[in-house]
């Protein structure tokens, strides 16, 4: 008895580790030690109808985050949802919302502002009271000083890493002080020897210094009173390499639609959220027919993603320069949507927008789904790998809209090796009945499958060479398969089929009747007058009259047989079978098509 209880007591505690160690390390793949946070910046309490403030740090860059009041102590799913906003690529949010004047937040004497992701895996609470504060009078030991005590002031020396202008936040790694965080108010002034500037005159490696006070709910924040700039970029920016994230969008805006001649205006943009309505985009940019790019490059964690752009008028984005919105017309606000699967690292997302006339608004961002959503392809799902064996984890998953790349002696996409890479493709095509030629050009090796049935497999390197398979397709969905590597060199990759048309099966055609009287059938006979008669011999197969006919009749003797032969197996067919621009002419229907 005794030893089963000494020993059972290890093992329940080392339970009881085991258990820890796996919730820290679900943790830290949940976006490690960092805390969502938010935090009301302008006041902690506030009358009903006064607009509010809030900042929000640590949250996933480029999620949509929703801000919702709640009764202290409720659930946060049961919040009332008043804003959302979106997050920088520091992990910073600001959001403005107006107090609610009706009875019910009026009179209640504290309130939560739930701020969560859309599927309430991330929530941060900020707690406030819609009331005024209690004035001395009122205060249970009345004392002559009854002005509270201001804050402790506080100092912060050190290197911009972030400019969230739209946020009004600067993130500082401290050379002096411990604040990271610079919150500017209204009242902040921001000064460059002496002069008053701009909060977008800041730079990212601007050498700056910040006084102000304390902030009572977030930690290591400073409320500033005064931003002085005192040398500018010590530290270049340019240094970043392109595997490096991001830490803004750097956007530049064009006094016209097509994006010709130089930008007007470069600047970073924290987030891209911007309603500018009837107003200019930037100054010096006309009101209307002007265009930005956005280029970041940001971080990911491994999973799958839902993208979102909304827009007046138009809009394109690429995911390592892959197109996965492209929406390049006019609308009014309209809101479009593409999935992609991404690998743990950075990844380059482009954005390209412009407006017409009328009203001009931009905005885009993404929703992280977790490791095992389902998404959707409308076109190809294209499965990358950074090696050749189309071994996981993918690098990226995205729709493509054919099989039909050349990427020259470059990467597949921005941030995969130029060589020993691989790709899956997949789709499912509804097909009319028939038989079907399917061809293929690659460098180096390629594979395709239609309902797990080889029709092409030529996985070796090689230079670029054309290929092609027959195949029979009963009338319906049919699942294709395309599997390609590319070892070194040029990287070249096409597939596209066409439905062979039906060839006419031979018959027997009947004898034709004749009007002709058949000759009598002489038997030769020997008679002694004349000696010189010889035998005389009539035709062995009657005469056949030929009756005109659109298409060509096959002939045969009543006791011929006839042998059909369908070719089914893999040719090689000549290399430049086609153009690129022919074949593209060519296919113009879904089942001859893609």
């Amino acid at each position: 008895m005794t030893g089963k209880v000494v020993t059972s007591k290890p093992r329940c505690s080392t339970i009881i580790v085991i258990i820890i160690c796996l919730l820290l390390s679900a943790a830290c793949r949940l976006g490690g030690s960092a805390t969502p946070s938010v935090t009301v910046v302008d006041s902690m309490q506030a009358k009903p109808g006064t607009t509010l403030r809030l900042v929000g740090q640590n949250w996933r860059p480029g999620e949509r985050v929703v801000i919702g009041l709640a009764a202290p102590d409720s659930s946060p799913r049961d919040s009332e949802e008043i804003t959302t906003a979106l997050v920088d690529a520091a992990g910073n949010f600001v959001a403005l919302f107006v107090l609610p004047t009706d009875d019910l937040w009026a009179t209640m004497p504290e309130i939560w502002l739930v701020a969560h992701s859309p599927d309430f895996g991330r929530v941060a609470i900020a707690t406030f009271s819609p009331t005024l504060m209690p004035t001395a009078a009122a205060t249970v030991i009345p004392i002559a000083s009854a002005t509270p005590l201001a804050p402790p002031t506080v100092y912060v020396l050190g290197h911009v890493e972030n400019v969230a202008a739209s946020a009004r936040v600067i993130k500082v790694r401290p050379i002096e002080g411990q604040a990271e965080t610079v919150v500017i108010l209204e009242t902040t002034q921001i000064l460059r020897n002496g002069q008053p500037v701009q909060l977008i005159d800041i730079q990212i490696g601007d050498l700056i210094e910040s006084t102000g006070q304390t902030s009572p709910t977030a930690v290591n924040t400073i409320l500033a009173d005064v931003v002085r700039i005192l040398a500018p970029s010590t530290e270049p920016t340019a240094s970043l390499t392109p595997t490096q994230p991001a830490l803004v969008w750097q956007g530049e805006y064009y006094a016209n639609t097509t994006f010709s001649g130089n930008p007007l205006v470069a600047r970073a943009d924290p987030v891209i959220d911007f309603q500018w309505q009837a107003g200019a985009a930037a100054d010096g940019l006309p009101l209307d027919n002007f265009a930005v790019r956005w280029t970041g490059n940001w971080p990911f964690e491994a999973g799958a993603y839902h993208f979102n752009a909304q827009v007046d008028d138009g809009v394109r984005v690429w995911l390592d320069d892959h197109l996965i919105i492209d929406q390049w017309h006019e609308s009014t606000g309209a809101l479009y949507s593409a999935d992609a699967y991404l690998s743990t690292g950075s990844h380059l997302v482009k954005v390209e927008y412009f407006d017409g006339q009328g009203s001009a608004h931009a905005r885009v961002w993404w929703e992280y789904r977790g490791p095992d959503a389902v998404l959707t392809y409308p076109d190809w799902e294209g499965t990358y790998y950074s090696n050749a064996t189309l071994s996981d984890p993918p690098f990226l998953v995205v729709n493509d809209r054919t099989p039909d790349f050349d990427w020259g002696r470059g990467p597949p996409a921005f941030g995969m090796p130029e060589d020993d890479f691989s790709v899956r493709w997949t789709r499912s095509v509804t097909w009319r009945e028939g038989i079907y030629r399917i061809y293929a050009l690659a460098d180096d090796g390629l594979r395709v499958w239609v309902d797990e049935t080889p029709v092409i497999d030529e996985w070796r390197e090689t230079g670029v060479q054309t290929y092609s398979g027959q195949i029979y397709l009963t009338e319906g969905e049919h699942l294709v398969r395309v599997e390609y590597f590319e070892h070194t060199g040029l990287a070249v990759v096409a597939v596209w089929w066409e439905l062979l048309p039906a060839t006419p099966t031979p018959t027997d055609t009947p004898l034709p009747p004749t009007d002709t009287p058949l000759p009598p059938t002489v038997t030769p006979t020997h008679t002694p007058e004349p000696p010189e008669a010889t035998a005389t011999a009539t035709p062995e197969f009657l005469p056949i009259t030929p009756r005109p006919s659109p298409e060509a009749t096959l002939q045969l003797r009543p006791d011929a047989l006839l042998t059909t032969y369908l070719p089914l197996a893999i040719k090689p067919v000549p290399k430049q079978i086609r153009t690129r621009h022919d074949r593209h002419q060519r296919l113009g229907g879904p089942a001859e098509a893609w």
